[in-house]
């Protein structure tokens, strides 16, 4: 059993892309816009925490993903998956993670390239308020240096 952070996000789409960004930035992995690719990165047993966006009320957040509830979700674009699908994915393959989590912040635009600086703020609360969580698995996070090096990067797509 392994614990994997793995970043999310297409980084053509404006907000989408800070998981991606945030997950290269952290040093761990970052499958960009590919669930298929980050669903190869996952073993049996291990305890998986995604970080991306998510359309949502709250401002950021951290999920526990209910893996019992999930039953066979429907696939509807082949080239992007989301959290849920990657872990019900999982467990169709025998892959299943002991435990996933979601770690995201709310997109404020999802157009062409650049992070929005609401977005990046966002992102420093939620490392912030998550890092003793992060710690305990194993995961010590320099909240200041990710949200440096995430603003080096949140103009360029590539």
């Amino acid at each position: 059993m392994a614990v994997k952070i793995i970043g999310l996000g297409n980084r053509l789409y404006g907000d989408d892309a800070i998981g991606s960004v945030a997950a290269e930035c952290m040093g761990v992995y970052d499958a960009s816009a590919n669930g298929f690719d980050a669903l190869t990165f996952i073993e049996k047993g291990d305890i998986v925490i995604f970080l991306d966006t998510m359309l949502m009320e709250e401002e950021y957040g951290l999920f526990e993903i209910n893996k019992d509830e999930i039953q066979g979700v429907e696939i509807s674009d082949a080239h992007r998956l989301s959290p849920i699908q990657i872990v019900s994915l999982a467990k169709q393959s025998g892959r299943e993670p002991q435990k996933a989590y979601i770690i995201a912040v709310k997109p404020e635009r999802l157009d062409w390239p650049g992070i929005s600086e609401e977005v990046i703020e966002r992102m420093r609360k939620l490392l912030s308020e998550y890092s003793d969580f992060l710690k305990k698995m194993g995961f010590n996070v320099d909240v200041d240096q990710v949200i440096q090096c995430v603003k080096s990067r949140k103009d360029s797509p590539w």
